[in-house]
Order: structure tokens, then C-alpha cells, then sequence
């Protein structure tokens, strides 16, 4: 295999990653791709660092991860890609070309990095993943890792969830149906009995099993008279 045909497919890979997802950033992207091919992320940012950010002088990408690169672009594997892309590799002058842009490519990017932003101090930059913190989904930067400081996992923004998915305090004065009688609380009874109340339908965002719906047996059951806490979200 030629390694700049390899160069040309991983640009190719990273391009299309990148209308995909929200984040550009190298973690964000190869996690991205991981989960449509059978490649590691880890894989993917070595290739990364090798011929997009010229880093890394390890060897040529393995045959197999090749053909997995080109599965992700639709093709069956790198003979297929290449059946499929006659054109020429570049020539030195090309190259020469291709060299000042993506130099100039870089540069930009390295003066907007560095370029003084004004961050509001209520809020993180590169916060394009968010993860569940106690009673509340929360913005954080995807380049955390798997888990967040909170021991939960960072997942990609779920707007919906993000802004209408809520751990609450219930007691008789919450409402729990709309007039139409549907219910607008939903409960999950942890390892301990105790009963969780939650804004939306959906999973549990700890242990991911389906929440119910409230029933009125759960609300007579379950549901206090009245709360003491004077920051619940019923006094909100």
C-alpha cells in the first residue's frame, strides 16, 4: 500500500467525521469513528498525529486498519478505493501546493486557539458532550474521557434531554398528570426501594433501565405529604 494513498484515505476519514459530529477536536473525532468501524480510538489519533498533524513517525497503518478506513468512506475495502479514485497521487509541485495549504491551514487554527476569548465564567469551553450531574444533565468537554468527575458517563448533547430531563422532589401538591390525564412524572425504584422521580420518559441516566410512568398506587404509596426542603424544584 502506498502511504500517501493511506494520507489521502485518513484526510478523507477525518473530513467526513467531521459533518458528522460537533466536535472537531483529534479525542472527539476518533471516538466518533470508533463507533462505526472496528477500529480503537486509539488507532484512529495515532493515525491522526501521523498524517494530519505530522507528529508521529510510527509505521504504516496495518493493511486490515486500511480497509476498515475505507469501509467507513463506503468502499469494500482499499483495493475497492482505490478502483474507485483513479486520479493520479500528487505531484511534487502539488505537494508543494498541498504543503503551503495545509500550513496556512494550520496557522489558522493555531491563531484562533490562542486568539484571547472573552468565556463566560458560568460555562467551559469546547463543552459539546454532556454528562449527568446528581439531579441535572450538565455541558462538558468531550475531551474529559468516558467519565466525568461525577463518576457518569460523557455522552454527545441530547438537546431534549439536556434541557427537560430532571431528578425531582415530589410530594401530593406536584402535579403528575395534565389535564388529559397523561402523566408528566415518571419513577424508578432504586436498589435501596427508594423511590426516583424524573421530569421525562426515557433511561435511568446511572443505571440505563427504563423509567414508568406514575401511577396513582405509586403516588399513595410512595409520595410524602408535603416536602421540607425550600429549594426543591416545587418552590422554583
Amino acid at each position: 500500500m502506498d502511504d500517501k494513498r493511506i494520507e489521502e484515505i485518513v484526510l478523507k476519514v477525518f473530513e467526513k467525521a467531521k459533518g458528522e459530529h460537533a466536535s472537531h477536536s483529534r479525542f472527539a473525532l476518533s471516538k466518533h469513528i470508533s463507533l462505526f468501524s472496528n477500529l480503537s480510538s486509539k488507532t484512529l489519533e495515532r493515525a491522526y498525529d501521523k498524517y494530519i498533524n505530522k507528529q508521529n513517525e510510527t509505521g504504516q497503518l496495518q493493511a486490515e486498519s486500511v480497509d476498515l478506513l475505507c469501509q467507513y468512506l463506503g468502499f469494500k475495502n482499499y483495493a475497492d478505493y482505490v478502483k474507485n479514485n483513479h486520479e493520479e497521487l500528487p505531484t511534487k509541485k502539488n505537494i508543494k501546493y498541498l504543503s503551503l495549504g495545509v500550513i496556512g491551514i494550520l496557522l489558522m487554527v493555531l491563531i484562533v486557539k490562542l486568539w484571547p476569548k472573552k468565556v463566560d465564567k458560568n460555562t467551559a469551553q469546547d463543552e459539546s458532550c454532556m454528562t449527568w450531574a446528581d439531579s441535572i444533565y450538565v455541558l462538558i468537554s468531550c475531551e474529559v474521557g468516558p467519565r466525568s468527575k461525577f463518576g457518569t458517563k460523557v455522552e454527545p448533547i441530547d438537546p431534549f434531554k439536556l434541557k427537560n430531563f430532571k431528578k425531582i422532589k415530589v410530594n401530593m401538591a406536584t402535579r403528575f398528570f395534565t389535564e388529559d390525564g397523561n402523566p408528566m412524572i415518571w419513577y424508578y425504584k432504586n436498589k435501596d426501594k427508594e423511590i426516583e422521580y424524573f421530569t421525562s420518559p426515557g433511561l435511568h441516566p446511572i443505571t440505563e433501565e427504563t423509567l414508568r410512568k406514575i401511577t396513582p398506587y405509586i403516588i399513595e404509596t410512595y409520595v410524602p405529604l408535603h416536602s421540607n426542603n425550600p429549594d426543591s424544584f416545587l418552590n422554583e
